[in-house]
């Protein structure tokens, strides 16, 4: 709850996220973590926060389609996803972590309202997948989050059209005014 009303306050995304993964891979005994955004063509996740990974495979995630491997089934199938096959991840990033710097991924779906909204990724050196227990904590805190991040959407939708609307109410303010100076120098040539 405190990361929603942070977002509701307006506090800055990347450093709530970064503050929402560190519990959360302490409780599941995860080594990194990441959370990814739809993009807004809806065909990729875009990296937003993560802690743990190396710069080259952060590098290398900053966007992945939305249907490739463990992301994938979990974006697709609105399910937590458990993977040991991480060779999607290893051919796309072509290093040296997936397959050994990180054995497992956990993919979680972020929705609100059965929208998805992103995903956030565990990873893990070598564990087995997260008890029943902590796995329904960890769905609990994707709908949290997915209903953070739908507030903290709307709240940017407000703010860009409150800021279009000022805008346009300037724009109408500039051009009476453009034109009452142009009609009061019109009749004062007129009346010379």
């Amino acid at each position: 709850t405190e990361i929603t009303a942070d977002l509701a306050a307006g506090s800055d995304l990347q450093w709530l996220l970064q503050r929402f993964l560190e519990p959360i891979m302490r409780l599941a005994g995860a080594q990194a973590g990441a959370v990814r955004m739809l993009g807004e063509d809806d065909r990729t996740l875009e990296l937003i926060s993560e802690i743990g990974l190396p710069a080259d495979i952060s590098g290398a995630e900053r966007s992945v389609d939305r249907h490739c491997g463990a992301c994938g089934a979990a974006a697709d199938e609105a399910r937590i996803v458990w993977a040991d096959d991480l060779s999607p991840c290893a051919q796309r990033t072509q290093g040296s972590f997936f397959g050994r710097g990180c054995r497992h991924v956990l993919a979680v779906p972020l929705q609100y309202r059965g929208k998805l909204l992103g995903i956030y990724n565990l990873f893990f050196i070598d564990s087995d997948a997260p008890s029943a227990a902590i796995t329904g904590v960890l769905k609990s805190v994707g709908e949290l989050l997915g209903l953070a991040l739908h507030n903290a959407r709307l709240e940017a939708e407000h703010l860009r059209a409150t800021v279009m609307h000022e805008r346009q109410t300037m724009a109408a303010e500039v051009h009476d005014s453009i034109a009452q100076t142009l009609q009061v120098q019109l009749d004062a040539s007129l009346s010379a």
